[in-house]
């Protein structure tokens, strides 16, 4: 039996220290963060799923991760404060990354029934300004793939396509640091070598 990605079940039981509200599950952080250091991973990725017209910023062209490529998933949804917070990091790397092969990839899935309306989420795209890849998830398919929990969750994902680093909630938060511990694991993903492939063409771990 093919063994079942957990990659947000394992957040929740890798970090111990966030609390969900019974009301949402968007994350509840507590009130020290600065101990908070992004959590190792090493598992296949779950691929994404979605129709062309599900992308934007993308020309309506679906993403699919490439060998010798950095990713950064980012699972949020407009109304959530704490998503918000973490925009300006995204944006940030982005920016800084992009010509390094990195790709950062905000998968939007609603919760409330206002985030549930594509016109919306679209709008809100172009008024927060957001310049990189967006995923609209609206039937949570791609939130059931990587069992998530929580909003905001973000994964690293390396050049074999394997879940390096995560996060839960705020970057910032309290003194987190965050932002700058991210940007580090990105940068020793950057710095790794590509990976080598065989004769059928598969990457060899």
């Amino acid at each position: 039996m093919k063994r079942r990605q957990a990659l947000g079940l394992l957040n929740l039981a890798v970090l111990g220290v966030l609390t969900l509200s019974c009301a949402t599950t968007r994350a509840q952080q507590p009130e020290d963060n600065s101990a908070l250091e992004p959590y190792a991973l090493n598992m296949p990725c779950p691929k994404l799923t979605g129709e062309q017209s599900d992308w934007i910023n993308t020309d309506n062209k679906p993403i699919v991760f490439e060998r010798g490529k950095v990713y950064v998933v980012e699972f949020w949804t407009f109304g959530c404060i704490n998503c918000q917070r973490n925009l300006p990091a995204y944006a940030k790397w982005h920016k800084q990354f992009a010509k390094q092969g990195v790709t950062i990839i905000g998968v939007h899935t609603p919760e409330t029934e206002e985030e549930k309306k594509t016109a919306n989420v679209r709008k809100q795209v172009k008024a927060l300004k957001i310049a990189y890849p967006v995923l609209l998830d609206m039937k949570g398919e791609n939130w059931k793939r990587y069992d998530q929990q929580v909003w905001p969750s973000v994964y690293l994902v390396d050049k074999r396509g394997r879940a390096r680093w995560g996060w839960i909630g705020e970057l910032g938060y309290n003194g987190a640091l965050g932002v700058e511990k991210m940007t580090a694991k990105i940068k020793e993903l950057i710095a790794e070598k590509p990976p080598k492939e065989d004769e059928n063409g598969e990457a060899k771990q």
